[in-house]
């Protein structure tokens, strides 16, 4: 029966919504044939997120004990996944009734490596808003996306709910070791090796919180340094230049 593994990094002093990202995959109804397993992968020296998980052989738990960072703890979860398909999910959103389904539908052409979705974004004060589309629905082709973020300097989808083969996340290496936007660097280099699938759907809600860890100071002051943003640019014009020189 094909599984898709959902992959969720934590830490005990932020993982405030973790109970809510549950209720939203519990309701999840799948594709005919398809089961989820959800695992939760606690990152830092001092774990107590598991007293806050529900009881479910479909929750894999496992604390690491040590700290490592996102990408790491990432990567760390996907060794132990058993899933057909890996399918991020922060710890503070949640999933819309069918967005599970809407990730994992697009699978079923052989052609499809990765899919991603419409994020509807959730303000402190409960205002919400989706930002607009910049590609129409359907096929990807491959390179487009690290091509739209160089030219335009803003990522074009969600990376952090994007959808992967597991067998092509392993072959790519996983997560990227950066400091920050891990996920859209991820992406944007797996997208220029296998097309994906853009769904107009909102498939998920991005909480916006005052201790939400990407809305702090630092941590966008780290993300908007060079060596964090401009790795996708960076990795783009090395292979252009390979490809120029006939060795890429």
């Amino acid at each position: 029966m094909p599984l898709v593994s959902i992959i969720t990094p934590t830490q005990a002093h932020n993982a405030d919504f973790i109970g809510e990202l549950w209720l939203s995959l519990e309701g999840q109804a799948l594709p005919p044939g398809w089961e989820f397993e959800w695992l939760v992968q606690e990152d830092g020296v001092a774990p107590a997120v598991l007293d806050r998980l529900p009881d479910d052989p479909r929750v894999r738990y496992e604390a690491l004990g040590v700290q490592i960072g996102g990408a790491a703890t990432r990567n760390t979860a996907v060794a132990r996944a058993a899933g057909d398909l890996v399918a991020g999910m922060d710890h503070d959103d949640f999933y819309e009734p069918g967005g599970l389904a809407a990730l994992v539908s697009p699978f079923a052409s052989p052609e499809v490596a990765w899919s991603c979705a419409r994020m509807r974004w959730m303000n402190p004060d409960g205002a919400t808003w989706v930002k607009p589309d910049v590609f129409p629905a359907g096929l990807v082709p491959t390179g487009v996306i690290a091509e739209t973020f160089v030219r335009t300097d803003d990522f074009p989808f969600p990376a952090s709910i994007v959808t992967y083969r597991r067998q092509h996340l392993l072959a790519h290496g996983g997560w990227p070791a950066v400091a920050r936007s891990t996920d859209a660097v991820l992406l944007a280099a797996f997208s220029s090796r296998w097309a994906g699938v853009w769904v107009a759907q909102v498939a998920a809600t991005y909480r916006r919180w005052p201790r939400q860890h990407t809305v702090q100071s630092a941590d966008i002051a780290i993300r908007d340094v060079p060596h964090v943003r401009g790795a996708i640019a960076q990795r783009l014009a090395a292979e252009r230049a390979l490809a120029a020189s006939g060795d890429g």
